[in-house]
């Protein structure tokens, strides 16, 4: 009976192990088993920007005003047959040209040029020729640098020794590098006024040009047209009351007499222009030996001015334009005394 018992009991509890194990079997049947991980791929596209178009340079400054100006200016054309093309008389007419070997030569050929007088072109030994088509002149790039044909702001001297740049700081220092003059005492005891065109010079040093009224030239091109080389006219700074100036003759005079021809300090000729084309306009002049031997009066520009006038200067007794007689200070000279001697 007691081992009937222990067997029922094996039985019993064989039977629910085998349940737990039935029940735990059909329990994991019924759960889905887990999705295998999902791979996800990124796909990175590069998305161009907007392409920018460039911004087009600036057009080149419009120069071809002040070309044409240079054209018709004395730097415009420098080539002639009776100033030198040559070698040597190119230093300063067209530096590129000039050898700094060549030197003067004996007379009659001293220069290879043609005077007024000759018939065929004289050839100098010691330099050499140099045609119209190899003449460089004064150009652009003698005074300014220029990249890729285009001007460059600013001055500069292109050194025919070297063939590279100079700095020009002032225009004075490019001026005077051909345009030399000497620093003199005018004739009135220094009271002139000297137009100096080299480095630090100014063209009113001293009292003469000290009134508040007009501004003081400091650089050759304050007077000078830097491309066209014309001077501005002396009213161009000067105010003149034509009612009071000259005594009132002013306006009578204006037409015929050029204000240089009264107020030039340096004491040199003054008399009607030689060039019969300007009208007779009274200028100041020279008189020399030409370099043909044949004596020459040219008009030329003088740099030294004064305030004060002689009228005597030109209205002396006898002068050959039979001018009426006047003093220094422009009075009509009282008659002389007769003494009854």
């Amino acid at each position: 009976m007691q081992q009937k018992q222990v067997y029922s009991r094996s039985i019993t509890l064989a039977v629910l192990l085998l349940s737990l194990l039935l029940a735990t079997m059909l329990a994991g049947c019924g759960q889905e088993a887990p999705a295998p991980p999902v791979e996800i791929t990124v796909v990175v596209t590069a998305t161009p920007l907007p392409t920018e178009t460039p911004p087009e340079p600036p057009p080149p400054p419009d120069h071809s005003a002040i070309v044409a100006a240079w054209e018709q200016s004395p730097h415009g054309n420098t080539y002639d047959l009776g100033k030198g093309p040559n070698t040597y008389c190119s230093r300063c007419h067209s530096p590129q040209n000039w050898d700094p070997e060549a030197t003067t030569d004996t007379p009659p050929n001293c220069v290879t040029c043609k005077f007024p007088t000759d018939a065929e072109l004289r050839i100098a030994s010691t330099m050499d020729f140099v045609s119209e088509e190899d003449w460089v002149g004064i150009n652009c790039e003698t005074c300014h640098v220029v990249e890729d044909g285009v001007v460059q702001e600013g001055i500069a001297w292109l050194s025919p020794l070297t063939g590279e740049y100079l700095a020009a700081n002032t225009p004075n220092e490019l001026c005077t590098k051909c345009h030399l003059t000497s620093q003199g005492v005018s004739a009135t005891g220094g009271r002139g006024v000297t137009h100096e065109i080299y480095l630090g010079g100014s063209a009113h040093k001293n009292w003469a040009g000290i009134t508040n009224t007009e501004r003081r030239p400091e650089y050759c091109s304050d007077c000078h047209d830097p491309h066209t080389q014309e001077p501005i006219a002396c009213t161009g700074c000067h105010t003149i009351d034509e009612t009071d100036h000259a005594m009132g003759f002013y306006p009578a005079m204006a037409e015929t007499v050029t204000c240089m021809a009264c107020h030039e300090a340096s004491g040199m000729d003054v008399g009607p222009h030689p060039d019969e084309a300007m009208g007779g306009i009274w200028v100041p002049v020279v008189s020399e030996m030409s370099r043909s031997g044949q004596l020459t009066t040219s008009a030329v520009v003088s740099h030294s001015i004064q305030w004060q006038v002689s009228c005597n200067r030109c209205h002396f007794e006898e002068n050959p334009w039979e001018l009426p007689v006047l003093t220094e200070n422009g009075q009509i000279p009282e008659p002389a005394e007769d003494t009854g001697g």
